[in-house]
């Protein structure tokens, strides 16, 4: 019989230990300011949903030393977390390097990362998420790309808990179109995205496993009109070639 994995994405927003997040949520309880703040729009919606285990900090390693328990009870045994690159340095690491690499028994689950290398606007912010401004760019120059490489590398893929297929470490990229946009054209696309798999190779992996998530149109139009407004935000800092 075959054994398959089952992941599930974590949004690792749930948490006020990210102190670029407070421009989103300034109670600093981060995504849980939305979750309860939700209003009915309908009489059949049941909101605001208010959660069995409470606001719970998920950068606390002894909440996520339960959260990775019930999700091994559950069937659950891969996580893939959210990861973002921004204004030349992460964002929201604290789940994953505070919460869950440190829980006692984060080897008895894998994970992965998928670099969500959209751009940021503010959707994320209920009071100002009409706002056609962007706050950060997504769309990464080569010379971040190989910054994003070489830490993931590093600090991530080495871990003997990170999920790889065949011995290969696994990534997913979010938005391929924006990473083209980054890089310059596709045959640069193509050049940096050899430059990481020589990078995996060179620390001792047999290949990187890629996947790759493209928008449909229709998608990428709500992008625009939501999560990816095309303002930059006045005093904002670009740090992409477009």
């Amino acid at each position: 019989m075959k054994q398959y994995d089952i992941a599930a994405y974590i949004w690792p927003s749930y948490t006020g230990k990210e102190p670029r997040s407070r421009q989103f949520w300034e109670q600093g309880i981060g995504e849980w300011q939305t979750v309860l703040s939700a209003e009915k729009r309908t009489e059949d919606q049941i909101l605001p949903r208010k959660p069995l285990w409470g606001t719970v900090d998920e950068a606390d390693p002894a909440v996520m030393e339960f959260q990775i328990k019930e999700a091994l009870r559950h069937g659950v045994n891969v996580f893939i977390y959210d990861w973002y690159w921004y204004d030349r340095r992460p964002f929201l690491e604290q789940c994953l390097d505070e919460g869950f690499l440190g829980a006692p028994n984060n080897t008895d689950m894998k994970f992965y990362l998928m670099w969500a290398n959209h751009d940021a606007g503010y959707a994320w912010d209920k009071r100002q998420s009409e706002l056609d401004e962007l706050v950060w760019l997504g769309s990464q120059p080569r010379e971040e790309f190989d910054r994003v490489c070489r830490r993931v590398i590093d600090r991530y893929f080495k871990r003997p808990n990170y999920y790889k297929i065949k011995g290969c470490p696994v990534f997913m990229i979010y938005d391929v179109i924006n990473l083209v946009k980054g890089l310059g054209d596709i045959d640069r696309t193509k050049e940096a995205l050899a430059h990481f798999r020589s990078l995996v190779k060179e620390a001792g992996f047999p290949d990187l496993h890629l996947q790759m998530t493209v928008w449909s149109e229709g998608g990428r139009q709500r992008q625009r009109r939501g999560r990816q407004p095309q303002r930059l935000r006045k005093g904002y800092r670009r740090n992409a070639r477009l």
